[in-house]
């Protein structure tokens, strides 16, 4: 295990109560009672979450609220996606203090679309796109272009194919699904034919060169209760009932301190620069679109070999949203509370589609069967 830097917290426990650095109410899932997000897996899962996290500050859990009821309240609200800003100012939300989670000035923002740049100045893009991102990212992303527009995508792809095969990539498709792996221009075409010219325009599409022999990392920072966590680690593939790869949890590395705690550590070659993508992905990000409030950050770096033969690194997307590490993020902070002196913690999410008995510890988050996704497990435990 790598050497770390010592992290110590305060005199005063940020999770002490009457010590929060915002007055408070509770804290509350904020919904649109209109359209209830997510599968009963996801909905079950942020319910023990959100459980979690009023205990961890010594609040009460609120009901759900959506806007209207939260503007009128002070708690700290954890919505299940990152908000646009007019929803985040209609819910009472103005700075960090007031949200677990993400506020972007556009609903690309908070997508995969962000990851890379157009294919020129000719593009289709939508009204708040800068090519500032895409120039401040530079080599932190692999090679590829985001497009809102069938002919731009059919460029990038052909690009792209020059030098292998090249990965389509729904912007705002989760757990792995949503992507495709194309090989010829004839590929290419059918794949697009697919998409909608409405969704391209609003939502975009990006295409980027395909890697073999991959691991995917996860680094992170969440700011929570007046404490701040960062973190490395793997993410793992699991099956579901269709035979797919999909997201099958996170290992991770947890120390205290942000970003920049988490780059002084001595850490392995391939780690350190899997966190030095994620950074500046994080501060291109924020350089971008100053607008952002960010209090979780979740970034996914891949490491695999290119069609030349080298192995290369960069950012996949970011997630700006409680999601599938956040369970493994709060048996850290817990771990933290309980004991000041420790600076360094081990934590996992498991997703398994059974049902599985979760290990001795574990905090089971989902276990039944979902009746669109079938028998499923999901749990947090720290092993470390």
């Amino acid at each position: 295990m790598p050497s770390a830097s010592v992290f110590r917290p305060a005199t005063v426990s940020p999770f002490t109560p009457g010590a929060l650095p915002w007055q408070t109410s509770g804290v509350a899932a904020l919904v649109d009672h209109a359209r209830p997000a997510g599968n009963v897996h996801d909905r079950a899962s942020r319910a023990v979450l959100l459980r979690r996290i009023a205990a961890l500050l010594d609040q009460p859990l609120l009901p759900p609220m959506d806007a209207a009821a939260a503007a009128s309240t002070t708690a700290l609200l954890v919505p299940g996606d990152a908000l646009l800003e007019d929803d985040a100012t209609a819910a009472g939300i103005f700075d960090r203090g007031d949200i677990l989670g993400g506020v972007v000035p556009a609903f690309f923002v908070g997508t995969k679309a962000i990851s890379h740049g157009l294919v020129g100045a000719h593009a289709a893009r939508p009204r708040d796109w800068t090519d500032e991102m895409a120039h401040r990212l530079g080599d932190a992303a692999l090679p590829g272009y985001t497009a809102f527009s069938r002919a731009d995508a059919a460029e990038a792809g052909r690009r792209l194919l020059h030098d292998g095969p090249v990965r389509i990539k729904d912007v705002c498709g989760k757990a792995g699904l949503g992507q495709e792996v194309v090989r010829d221009a004839a590929a290419l075409d059918a794949a697009l034919a697919l998409e909608d010219d409405d969704e391209l325009a609003r939502c975009g599409i990006v295409l980027e060169q395909n890697l073999t022999d991959v691991v995917t990392y996860s680094v992170g920072v969440v700011e929570l209760g007046g404490a701040t966590i960062s973190y490395w680690g793997s993410q793992n593939l699991t099956r579901d009932h269709h035979g797919r790869e999909v997201y099958g949890g996170s290992d991770l590395t947890v120390v205290r301190g942000g970003l920049k705690a988490l780059r002084r550590l001595d850490l392995p070659a391939h780690l350190a620069r899997a966190v030095a993508c994620a950074a500046r992905f994080d501060a291109a990000a924020h350089a971008s679109y100053p607008g952002l409030i960010l209090t979780r950050r979740n970034y996914d770096v891949i490491e695999g070999v290119a069609p030349d033969g080298e192995r290369r690194t960069g950012v996949l997307e970011q997630s700006w949203r409680v999601g599938g590490a956040s369970g493994a993020e709060i048996a850290a902070f817990e771990a933290f509370r309980a004991e000041p002196d420790t600076d360094r913690v081990c934590c996992s999410t498991v997703e398994v589609y059974d049902l599985v008995t979760p290990p001795s510890g574990a905090i089971t988050y989902y276990r039944g069967t979902d009746p669109r996704v079938g028998a499923m497990t999901k749990y947090a435990v720290r092993y470390a």
